[in-house]
């Protein structure tokens, strides 16, 4: 049987954009959508606008953020990130690999991290992202 899990949105994680389930549950195990740095007022985290209009993107900021609002789904769904058996992780510049990764060895070092694929993408569904990850882990204890 497949829940889907579209309740009232903790105040820490921004909305869906769209309609689609921030996260399901099947059986033991939770899917969770995409998610980025988008934080709940709608702005994106790890984008520094400069005087003369020029957009920097602080890729270890925009990591911190997604994990943190997986973090926050997670918490939703009954499980944290140490229960994260599969996590795709979407980067638009190959350049951020390592900003990326040293990052993500601050939620993952650890502990037995999940699997993971990282892809280069083109880009995201919004110009200022620079990361999107989505996950899939058990229910706490599974």
């Amino acid at each position: 049987m497949s829940d889907a899990h579209s309740s009232t949105p903790a105040q820490a994680l921004p909305r869906p954009l769209g309609n689609y389930a921030r996260w399901r549950r099947h059986g033991d195990t939770i899917y969770v959508a995409g998610v980025s740095a988008r934080m709940p007022d709608g702005g994106i985290d790890g984008v520094v606008r400069t005087a003369q209009g020029e957009v920097a993107y602080d890729v270890p900021a925009q990591t911190r953020r997604v994990l943190r609002n997986i973090e926050g789904i997670l918490r939703e769904a009954g499980a944290s990130l140490a229960d994260c058996l599969d996590l795709t992780c979407y980067l638009v510049d190959q350049k951020d690999f390592a900003a990326f990764n040293a990052t993500w060895a601050e939620f993952f070092g650890e502990q037995e991290p999940p699997t993971r694929t990282t892809v280069v993408v083109r880009g995201l569904p919004h110009p200022d992202m620079a990361v999107e990850i989505k996950a899939i882990a058990r229910v706490n204890g599974s």
